[in-house]
């Protein structure tokens, strides 16, 4: 268990109770060190990836495996994100004024698919509020945005505002990362942007309807440990609506490219034909 910190008492202080808090699988915690002007991008992700996650366990144990699922890629990883740090070393510092500080770092990060872990070289930008610190990188669905490739982005031609470059015989990252991920513009500009994109009605009422998805959720697990459900098919009718509100979610963080596309074209970048 980790302490629960909302923000930390200096940058370096953010950055050391990020990397315990995910190791820890905390995501409370980890979120609680997120700048709280990004959080409305994330809630939204969050809340799908843990009803498609959580549901899953909770019918298996109910009605056994059910032999007509077939698995399948959960494109919503935000949560699974923030908790997979586990160590960070820090290669450089960057000052950008008395209240930002943005930090070059190495990772070690859980990979998804592998027993080892993945090492990257990416960026943290530190943020005062008030007297506390917090942190951005865009986490999970906001990575993908970033890089041109969000599944649910209506876009042939995408802005690509971070490149990721995998190390090979031909290249080699710094401190012979797996990868390094490469701002094309200073991450203070873009995190600027999405904290204005974060104020939209839109986030405001796409987190509205995540949280209305989380109770919902959360009624029909307490439903369920009282033994109301006889069925999978009983179960599977009362998560109908959670479904539909899922879709309408899936779009959230698709939702900011056109705005993104616009921000890059103001700072000299031309959308890239997929």
């Amino acid at each position: 268990m980790v302490e629960l910190l909302d923000g930390a008492e200096s940058a370096e202080a953010a950055l050391k109770a990020m990397i315990a808090a995910s190791n820890a699988g905390d995501d409370q915690a980890a979120m609680l060190l997120v700048d709280p002007a990004i959080r409305p991008l994330l809630l939204p992700s969050i809340a799908i990836e843990r009803y498609a996650i959580d549901s899953y366990f909770l019918e298996t144990r109910a009605f056994g495996e059910d032999k007509k699922f077939r698995g399948g890629q959960l494109f919503h990883f935000t949560l699974r994100d923030l908790v997979r740090i586990r160590s960070i070393k820090q290669l450089e510092k960057r000052l950008v004024d008395d209240k930002r500080v943005v930090f070059t770092v190495l990772t070690a990060e859980k990979s998804y698919h592998k027993e080892k872990h993945i090492h990257n070289v990416r960026s943290f930008l530190a943020i005062q509020r008030s007297d506390r610190w917090y942190l951005f990188r865009p986490f999970g669905e906001l990575t993908n945005l970033l890089c041109g490739i969000d599944p649910w982005q209506d876009t042939n031609e995408p802005v690509k505002l971070l490149q990721v470059h995998q190390s090979d015989d031909e290249h080699s990252n710094r401190k012979n990362a797996d990868y390094e991920l490469e701002y094309r513009l200073p991450i203070e500009l873009i995190h600027e942007h999405l904290v204005e994109a974060a104020s939209a009605p839109e986030i405001k009422g796409a987190n509205q309807l995540a949280s209305r998805l989380q109770r919902h959720y959360d009624s029909i697990v307490n439903r369920a440990k009282r033994g109301d459900y006889q069925s999978r098919s009983e179960l599977k009718d009362a998560m109908d609506p959670i479904e539909d509100w899922a879709d309408i979610l899936s779009g959230t963080t698709a939702s900011l490219a056109p705005g993104l596309i616009e921000f890059a074209k103001k700072h000299g970048l031309k959308p890239e034909p997929n």
